[in-house]
């Protein structure tokens, strides 16, 4: 009776065979969890061993572009001609296999620092997976440095630009900031490269010293409108340099991440001037920033920027929070939904320790005359109740409200608990350093019961 059934399972339809990949790669822990996990190296070998069940299923699996349109090409400690060559062998089947489909790329580890690169004399791939082709690799290329002294694996950027219908690309660049300036900006690809290219993600995992200067230099990136006509989405994250003389198409995004830069908030303000369909922007702000060497936003006249079309506004920062409050000041979004702010930096109080978001929120609100529907507060300063009260009567569509303090107290609860929100679906208090209330806790419960329709308020001491 087994022969039978393995023979019937080697020819099942293509459906339900494609059905059962599908059901086994999201049986993957790391695959549910995180997008880019998809890129996984677990996907692999999954895939090669459900094509080794017969002819027929690896026919149907490597028929199906889809199951190859995410592409890994990790190539953290490949530094040899021989791992160059497997890794660049897989990376063409994949794209291959994708046919016509955008395709989207997830590289790690572009460059390796120089003295450490061991480039054998061997040309061909000895041992590959019996389910892959041979292949002669991709030698050619050049070794570009740069000034942490990261020199580019040989031939990466020409493998990468002799595709195109790239989709996605995330590079995780290890502080080889170098590589992004070679396969962005040309002035222009023979074969389109980034013609469909709608996410770039750029990101550096290291932390390494501040030079003298403060900030690591790097060549422009200035992108040309001309080969991205589609790229709408860019997330950079890279620590301790600064994004002022780049240029990543700022006018054409609808989402744009930084993160870590050492770039004063005049600059954040200048990039968002020129952010004309902008409707997502996150900023993060972290412990490489000149905190010393901030300079007034006003100079010599006020900046005033109007985003017509922004909704969510997501601020970590760990400097000094006036000079965040004032860059708030500067800001008009009518079309706000949702705001993010934490303030993380607990040993820089603000004086008399006070939280100095509310005001320039509730001016932020008002000006804006926007229907907040998500408001996210995290801070390690008291806020000003009367201020805090302001802001809930100010945001009558507010559905969440997520608020963590330094301490909750029965005056506090309150001030805000005779306000009218209809709307509200969620409400969470928490409060940092302090000793649990049980008074507090027990007020909170019982109004809260009543102000929040159809949901469970959540306190946490």
């Amino acid at each position: 009776m087994a022969q039978p059934q393995a023979t019937a399972v080697q020819h099942l339809p293509p459906e339900i065979v494609l059905a059962i990949v599908k059901a086994a790669l999201e049986g993957l822990e790391y695959v549910r969890l995180l997008p880019w996990r998809r890129y996984n190296d677990e996907i692999r070998p999954q895939l090669n061993r459900l094509r080794r069940i017969s002819r027929h299923w690896n026919n149907v699996i490597t028929g199906c572009p889809t199951l190859w349109k995410d592409i890994l090409l990790n190539l953290r400690r490949r530094d040899t001609t021989l791992a160059l060559e497997a890794e660049y062998h897989r990376f063409r089947l994949c794209v291959e296999r994708c046919n016509d489909l955008p395709r989207n790329l997830h590289l790690v580890s572009p460059g390796v620092q120089e003295g450490t690169v061991d480039y054998g004399s061997g040309s061909s791939v000895e041992s590959i997976s019996d389910t892959e082709d041979e292949s002669d690799g991709d030698s050619e290329g050049s070794s570009v440095s740069d000034n942490l002294g990261y020199i580019e694996r040989r031939g990466l950027a020409s493998l990468i630009l002799s595709f195109a219908k790239w989709g996605h690309i995330h590079v995780v660049l290890e502080n080889y900031v170098t590589f992004a300036w070679d396969i962005l900006c040309r002035q222009s690809y023979p074969h389109k490269t980034w013609e469909w290219l709608e996410v770039l993600t750029l990101e550096s995992e290291e932390m390494i010293d501040i030079p003298e200067s403060g900030r690591i230099h790097c060549s422009d990136i200035i992108l040309v409108a001309e080969n991205f006509p589609a790229l709408r989405q860019v997330a950079l994250n890279l620590t301790q340099y600064s994004v002022e003389p780049w240029n990543f198409l700022w006018g054409q995004l609808t989402k744009l991440t930084l993160e870590n830069f050492v770039d004063r908030f005049r600059t954040y303000l200048n990039i968002l001037g020129q952010c004309r369909v902008l409707e997502e922007f996150h900023l993060t702000v972290g412990e490489a920033y000149e905190l010393w060497n901030e300079e007034p936003i006003v100079k010599p006249s006020p900046l005033a920027i109007t985003l017509p079309y922004l909704r969510n506004l997501s601020l970590k920062i760990e400097v000094s929070s006036d000079i965040v409050g004032e860059f708030i000041n500067r800001l008009t979004l009518p079309a706000l939904e949702r705001f993010i702010l934490a303030y993380r930096q607990s040993s820089r109080r603000h004086r008399n320790d006070q939280d100095p978001f509310i005001s320039p929120l509730l001016d932020l609100v008002r000006r804006s005359r926007c229907s907040l529907l998500h408001l996210s507060l995290e801070s390690f300063l008291e806020v000003d109740e009367a201020l805090f009260s302001q802001l809930l009567v100010s945001s009558p569509s507010l559905q969440c409200l997520l608020f963590a303090g330094v301490r909750t107290s029965l005056h506090f609860l309150d001030s805000i608990s005779p306000i009218s929100l209809p709307t509200f679906q969620r409400i969470e208090i928490t409060n940092r350093g302090c000793d649990p209330d049980e008074e507090v806790i027990n007020r909170f419960a019982k109004w809260a019961n009543c102000w929040v329709k159809g949901a469970a308020p959540c306190i946490s001491m």
